[in-house]
C-alpha cells in the first residue's frame, strides 16, 4: 500500500451530515502516521543521500520524516522526486528503512505527484490513487483535514459513479470508504463516519475475507469510531480481531500493529480495565520508539497517550 489510510482510494456519494452526539475527547483515526501540526521550513546541515549535496536558499535539505538518522535523513525535494519517477514505491516510502516519509519530504512528494497526473479525467484510476495520497498526506503531515476531506470525498463520488446500477461495491469502492469514514473521524463527524464505517466492514469481509489487510483496516477504523462514540463494548471486539490478526500477520513492530495496540489500549482504558490498557499503550509507545526512534511523529502520538494515562493511574 502506497501511503497513510487505505491506498487506491474509491469513492462514493458525498455524505450529507446529521446530528450525533461527539465525544468530549475525538479517538484519532488509526493511520500509520500520527498527524503532524505543519510543514517546516527544511532548512538543516549534512548532506543529500541523493546527489551528496548540502542546503542551500534555492535548494534547501528536508528531513524526510522516516526512521533514517542522520544525512540518511536528508534529502532535496527534487532529488526525491527525481528518485520516484525511477520507482514508484519512492513517491511514500523511503528506499533504505522502508518506513514511509512525514513532513515536509511527505508533502512536497505527495504535491508534486499531483501536480503530474491532476489535468486527467476524473475517473483515470492513477488520477484517483494519488488524490488518496494527496488527502492522506493533507491530513498526516500538513494537518490540512478540510482540505484531506474534500480529496476523499471527491475520490468516493467518481468510484461511485462508475459502479454499475446495483452492484456491490468494489475493492477501490470499499477503501474509499474507509479512507472517508477515517477522515471523517479525525475530524468528529462521527455521524457520517460510522455508517460508512459499517458499510465498509461488510463489504471488505465479503470481497476480502476476514484477514486481508483492508479488512483489518476498515475494522480498525470502525473500532476507532466506537472508540469516539464511548461505545466500548461495540470497539472492542473490532479492535481485538484488528490486533490479534495483525500480531500474527504483521507482527508486533509494524506500525499498524502498533496502531492496533494503541487503539485497542484506549478502548480497555475507557472500559475502566486501565491496567490492561495501559499495557497496550505502554507496548505501543516502546515498540514505535525502538522501531521508529524517539523523534517519529507516531513515537510522539503514543508516547502522549500513554503518559496522559500513566497520570490518570497516578491521581487515584
Amino acid at each position: 500500500m502506497d501511503s497513510g489510510l487505505v491506498d487506491g482510494g474509491a469513492p462514493t456519494d458525498v455524505m450529507v451530515a446529521t446530528s450525533a452526539p461527539s465525544a468530549p475527547d475525538p479517538e484519532p483515526a488509526p493511520s500509520r502516521r500520527a498527524p503532524m501540526p505543519a510543514v517546516d521550513e527544511g532548512q538543516c546541515d549534512g548532506q543529500c543521500w541523493v546527489c551528496c549535496e548540502g542546503s542551500s536558499a534555492a535548494r534547501p535539505l528536508l528531513t524526510t520524516g522516516c526512521a533514517c538518522r542522520g544525512s540518511a535523513g536528508l534529502a532535496h525535494l527534487e532529488c526525491l522526486v527525481a528518485a520516484a519517477t525511477h520507482d514508484v514505491e519512492c513517491w511514500t516510502t523511503c528506499p533504505t528503512c522502508r518506513q514511509e516519509y512525514t513532513g515536509a519530504a511527505d508533502v512536497g512528494l505527495a504535491r508534486a505527484r499531483w501536480a503530474l497526473v491532476r489535468g486527467r479525467p476524473a475517473e483515470d484510476e492513477e488520477r484517483l490513487f494519488v488524490a488518496n495520497n494527496l488527502a492522506v498526506t493533507l491530513k498526516e503531515s500538513a494537518g490540512d483535514n478540510e482540505g484531506a476531506l474534500a480529496l476523499l470525498l471527491e475520490v468516493l463520488a467518481v468510484r461511485r459513479r462508475a459502479l454499475p446500477p446495483g452492484a456491490p461495491p468494489d475493492a477501490g469502492t470499499i477503501d474509499s470508504m474507509i479512507n472517508a469514514a477515517l477522515q471523517h473521524l479525525e475530524m468528529g463527524n462521527l455521524a457520517d463516519a460510522l455508517p460508512l464505517g459499517e458499510a465498509a466492514v461488510a463489504a471488505a469481509r465479503l470481497t476480502w475475507g476476514d484477514a486481508h489487510e483492508d479488512t483489518l483496516v476498515a475494522l480498525a477504523s470502525l473500532g476507532a469510531v466506537h472508540n469516539g462514540l464511548r461505545d466500548w463494548g461495540a470497539a472492542r471486539p473490532l479492535l481485538e480481531e484488528a490486533l490479534a490478526a495483525r500480531r500474527r500477520t504483521l507482527g508486533a513492530g509494524h506500525l499498524e500493529t502498533m496502531n492496533s495496540m494503541h487503539l485497542l489500549g484506549r478502548c480497555l482504558v475507557g472500559q475502566g480495565e486501565r491496567r490492561a490498557g495501559l499495557a497496550l499503550l505502554t507496548e505501543a509507545a516502546t515498540t514505535s520508539r525502538r522501531v521508529l526512534g524517539a523523534a517519529h511523529p507516531s513515537t510522539a502520538h503514543f508516547v502522549a497517550e500513554m503518559l496522559r494515562v500513566e497520570e490518570v493511574e497516578r491521581s487515584l
